[in-house]
């Protein structure tokens, strides 16, 4: 076999691999979405298959009875409301602790790390009777805090390895010209550190979005309740309806989807993000 034959069939085979796990990725999503728009009978009968009728109602159902409007803005507000503080507390973090060079430096990287190892189910019922005695139950600020402490841990090793990689003559140049601390903050760190916020806010922002056992415990009146929880609007004593439920599963994920597609580059472009050439 020749070389360039050989280059050929690698090439198919990466072909072929890439095709198989796109497809095993993407099969969930698609019969989620040829199921949203199938009866309940036809469903219980067969699950997976084309719809012999199109229930385009059940969208509309499903965003009536399940009370979309207020999930909407209830994940919204709690979701950017952790997104934008973790980013700003994590980044103010590890912007202060790459500029210091104490002896307690090392100490406070472990500490933050440190939550990694903790079972977030772990602390939710001291964290529940703590919250009712504070009047923090069914808030929004009670649930951005509760967000806020679970993702620091992990974003914040993230995003240390992004300053660390980060090159000290920026910083040396930015203090020979004049520029303040405040002013090499937002001028120099911010723009370079873009890719790496993004990436870090989106996934906060799915973290939050998707998370139910906090939400559930925490989150007691319907008003209050966000997109997670609103699958048991669809499920009673006498079964469930497959086809909101389903219907109900792509306007959960529909916004997550957007958002990625808007910030798809920046996200790609913060993972891949290891180091910074001065």
């Amino acid at each position: 076999m020749t070389m360039q034959k050989r280059k050929k069939m690698t090439l198919y085979m990466k072909v072929f691999f890439a095709a198989l796990i796109s497809l095993i990725q993407i099969m969930p999503i698609v019969v989620v979405v040829v199921n949203s728009f199938r009866g309940n009978d036809e469903i219980s009968k067969l699950m997976l298959g084309f719809p012999t009728k199109f229930h385009f109602e059940n969208y509309a159902v499903a965003w009536t009875r399940g009370g979309y409007a207020y999930a909407y803005a209830s994940s919204l507000i709690i979701g950017f409301g952790t997104a934008f503080s973790v980013v700003l507390l994590v980044g103010l973090a590890v912007y202060g602790l790459y500029k210091t060079d104490c002896f307690f430096k090392e100490f406070f990287k472990s500490y933050f790390v440190s939550g990694l190892a903790i079972p977030t189910f772990a602390v939710i019922v001291p964290l529940f009777f703590f919250f009712y005695k504070i009047n923090l139950i069914n808030t929004h600020i009670g649930m951005i805090l509760i967000y806020i402490g679970i993702n620091i841990p992990f974003n914040f090793t993230f995003m240390s390895a992004f300053f660390e990689g980060m090159s000290k003559e920026l910083d040396e140049a930015a203090r020979i010209d004049g520029a303040s601390e405040m002013q090499n903050l937002w001028h120099i760190v911010v723009p370079l550190a873009k890719p790496i916020m993004t990436s870090v806010m989106l996934i906060v922002f799915v973290n939050t979005w998707n998370e139910f056992l906090f939400s559930n415990t925490f989150l007691q009146k319907e008003e209050m309740r966000t997109v997670s929880l609103r699958f048991f609007n669809f499920v009673g004593k006498n079964g469930a309806d497959y086809g909101y439920i389903y219907a109900a599963a792509i306007i959960s994920i529909l916004p997550i989807i957007i958002i990625y597609f808007l910030m798809q580059d920046s996200f790609v472009e913060g993972m891949t993000t290891g180091s910074v050439k001065g």
